[in-house]
């Protein structure tokens, strides 16, 4: 956490740093969703239930708070008494001089909407039920942090079509709870610090970033193509937010590919959803003869990411890629696909401090010079998948786990190193 990390109440004794293991009681966390957690799922819902099973990877006793209002009340009740029991045993080894667990925490994965309105067709509204339960926590002296998804609701451009009178009931709703987490003394965790300057209510020093993670446990082939040209591969969503008419029109300046020789060759898989061809590429034919539009998900990935060359990220910049971090990023680190950015956005300068791929200006002819260059010197696309497998440990959800253990219950994550097994390494990371 950076310097506003959020100062935990209370001492957090009997967590010292012994060169015995401790043999009190080991790291307690609520885990709370306010939705029901499924596995398969738009990233926006994939991210937590990885981030639940690295807390339980890492050896923390996790707690969970999740599904729809009453299902939340009731595990509220229960995890609440169990923190109460654990807070009291661990008063009773303080006065007895022994050694007590760590302090308990909260982390939360927010929804898009507010809290409030997560029910099915957003009724009934439950405006308190959640920012409660965080307060009672809190006067029990435990850290808690959310993680806030991202600001639609600020930005004009993705607001089109609301009627005004929602629109402006959602921006009290979602500027109401942000105030209710800051009076009860939340951390706020964004996907990038630069996305705090946007955050209303919050200083940017009580917030921190907490980037998706990559997942190497769920890849079975990584990047892998074949020698000779270049297969570059794009997976998501086209319109309006992810607009990529500078790589169509970078792919026109290329020969056709039918006159394309082996080492030349130049591929775009476009895995989008059935409705997702972008005109730009429909209307002409110079680029779409480039082009190969596939519809996959899941597992239905593995065969394009082994055949792939490099993973496009290449979106035209706005407002919201100066600070918006999409998932598919460390899904093409996991895979060690070197990645092609945008320069001047958030994607853009993970790559450059990563050393994971190139960033260019959102320019036709940089793409096409790029692709000419890498398609002669082949080697530096593996030059960018040993950086990947270097610097892959550090960017997983395990990593991400540690460190809101470290920032919330500093003496778990003490407890997870100290208890860890030998020749695993720091608790929770995984080998290169």
């Amino acid at each position: 956490m950076a310097s506003g990390a959020l100062p935990v109440p209370g001492t957090d004794h009997g967590a010292g740093s012994e060169a015995s293991p401790p043999t009190g009681p080991g790291p307690l966390m609520v885990f709370h969703a306010p939705y029901p957690l499924v596995e398969r799922a738009a990233a926006s819902r994939l991210r937590p239930v990885r981030m639940l099973r690295a807390f339980r990877d890492l050896g923390v006793e996790v707690l969970v708070v999740a599904g729809y209002a009453a299902a939340r009340r009731r595990a509220m009740a229960r995890a609440q008494e169990r923190i109460d029991r654990y807070l009291a045993q661990r008063s009773a080894d303080l006065a007895a001089g022994r050694r007590a667990g760590p302090m308990p925490f909260v982390y939360s994965e927010n929804a898009t909407i507010p809290n409030a309105l997560t029910e099915p067709r957003h009724l009934p509204p439950h405006p308190h039920l959640d920012a409660a339960f965080f307060t009672r926590m809190r006067r029990r002296g435990l850290g808690v942090g959310v993680f806030y998804r991202d600001l639609y609701w600020r930005f004009p451009r993705f607001r089109r079509g609301i009627n005004p009178v929602i629109d402006r009931s959602l921006a009290v709703a979602y500027t109401a709870e942000l105030r209710s987490w800051n009076r009860a003394g939340l951390h706020l965790y964004l996907p990038s610090a630069a996305m705090a300057e946007h955050v209303p209510v919050f200083r940017p020093e009580d917030t921190s970033a907490l980037p998706p993670g990559a997942d190497p446990q769920a890849v079975r082939t990584p990047s892998r193509p074949d020698p000779g040209g270049l297969e570059l591969l794009f997976v998501g969503v086209l319109g309006d937010n992810y607009r990529m008419d500078a790589v169509f029109e970078a792919l026109k300046t290329l020969a056709p590919a039918a006159e394309q020789g082996p080492a030349g060759r130049v591929r775009l898989t476009l895995c989008v959803r059935p409705d997702g061809l972008p005109a730009a590429v429909g209307r002409d034919g110079a680029a779409h003869s480039h082009v190969e539009v596939v519809h996959a998900s899941g597992g239905g990935l593995e065969p394009l990411y082994a055949r792939s060359s490099l993973g496009l990220l290449m979106v035209e910049p706005h407002e919201y890629w100066d600070f918006a971090v999409p998932y598919k990023l460390y899904e093409y680190l996991a895979h060690e696909l070197p990645v092609i950015a945008t320069e001047g956005t958030e994607a853009g300068r993970i790559v450059a401090e990563l050393g994971i791929g190139w960033v260019l200006p959102y320019d036709p002819a940089a793409l096409a010079g790029l692709l000419r260059h890498l398609a002669a010197h082949p080697g530096q696309l593996e030059e960018r998948r040993r950086r990947m497998r270097r610097v892959l440990p550090d960017q997983t959800w395990h990593a991400r786990a540690r460190t809101v253990v470290g920032d919330l219950s500093p003496a778990s994550l003490r407890f997870l190193i100290e208890t860890e097994p030998a020749g695993r390494g720091d608790a929770g990371k995984e080998s290169a």
